[in-house]
């Protein structure tokens, strides 16, 4: 599990937007410590580098939530 501020060092990502993802919906921490903070687990960070790849071809936050959205729910109905 890593941190938000792992998470950011990693990624290149500051940790104010990943908080504005998780505020959004848009990629939330996998579990979070007794004093509230954020952890990220090796799925998490895949998700995150689905958003990258979409952000690069200046795909909306919003679009990019469908398209992850809908993507989980393949993934769910395949079991």
């Amino acid at each position: 599990m890593k941190t938000v501020r792992e998470l950011s060092r990693l990624t290149g990502i500051s940790v104010r937007t990943l908080h504005y993802y998780d505020q959004i919906g848009l990629l939330s921490p996998t579990a979070r410590t007794e004093a509230g903070y954020r952890l990220y687990d090796d799925k998490a960070l895949e998700t995150l580098q689905q958003i990258l790849f979409f952000r690069e071809f200046d795909i909306p936050l919003k679009e990019i939530k469908k398209v992850l959205t809908h993507s989980e729910r393949r993934d769910y109905d395949k079991f």
